[in-house]
């Protein structure tokens, strides 16, 4: 009976999870022409892209359909395609902390005119911050003369994808997340940042993909040199129970 018992309950767990990170591709796509729809944000097509914003701690989940056809053309010469394939963890760049994806098939491998799906799912944490984050699909192309990867959006498929993530009150973007302050010098700098102000606590440093980089719960000096990219990047902090923030250039040159 405990066996019986054990076997149910791992069926319906099994159930369970599967119907989480499963999704359908939308047939109203089929003899679409090759591509991943909705299409990405481009002049032309302002309204397209990752339609739904996140929120930070809430459940999130986007469904893209992918559309695979039977030739693909390289530099203008037209070869046959067996398959499509993303990695099932890693292939697509500047999703939010918390933010994963699934396949249909669950394999994420896509047989030639096919249409398959891959779901966006999963709780973006406080580890971001809130703003535009920019998702990029690697595709593996497998043809008769080998595997070619390709990036979506990219030089084949122009434009963006953006997933907008708010704050856990589903309101406020990376515009105006917190009220602006400058207490932090020098900017730019090589990574190596500090104030006069006391005050501070809880820091935290972001990149542009409002991807946290660097946290200290109290401190007048934040040392990063040599550690990351130049860019731009936001120091976040509080002071008592308000919270600021503060745009800052990294420069290693």
């Amino acid at each position: 009976m405990k066996l019986l018992i054990g076997s149910i309950f791992f069926i319906l767990t099994f159930v369970n999870l599967n119907a989480q990170v499963n999704c359908l591709p939308d047939s109203l796509y089929r003899d679409s022409t090759v591509g991943v729809y909705p299409r990405p944000v481009t002049p032309e097509n302002p309204n397209g892209g990752i339609t739904k914003p996140a929120c930070i701690n809430k459940p999130y989940e986007f469904v893209l359909t992918i559309k695979i056809p039977d030739t693909v053309s390289f530099q203008g010469i037209v070869v046959n395609l067996n398959s499509a394939k993303i990695e099932t963890t890693g292939a697509i760049q500047n999703l939010p902390v918390g933010i994963t994806y699934a396949c249909n098939p669950p394999d994420c491998v896509f047989p030639k005119l096919s249409l398959g799906c891959i779901k966006l799912y999963g709780t973006a944490t406080s580890a971001n911050l809130p703003g535009k984050y920019k998702p990029v699909i690697t595709l593996n192309l497998s043809t008769a003369f080998g595997t070619f990867p390709i990036s979506y959006p990219g030089a084949q498929f122009p434009g963006e994808y953006i997933l907008t993530l708010l704050d856990e009150s589903c309101q406020v973007g990376l515009s105006n997340p917190f009220e602006e302050k400058q207490s932090w010098f020098p900017n730019p700098s090589n990574g190596n940042f500090h104030t006069i102000n006391p005050n501070v606590q809880n820091i935290k440093l972001y990149n542009s993909f409002g991807q946290m980089v660097y946290s200290n719960f109290g401190s007048t000096r934040i040392d990063v040199e040599n550690q990351l990219n130049s860019g731009l990047y936001f120091i976040h902090w509080f002071e008592g129970e308000k919270s600021y923030t503060q745009k800052m250039w990294i420069k290693n040159d």
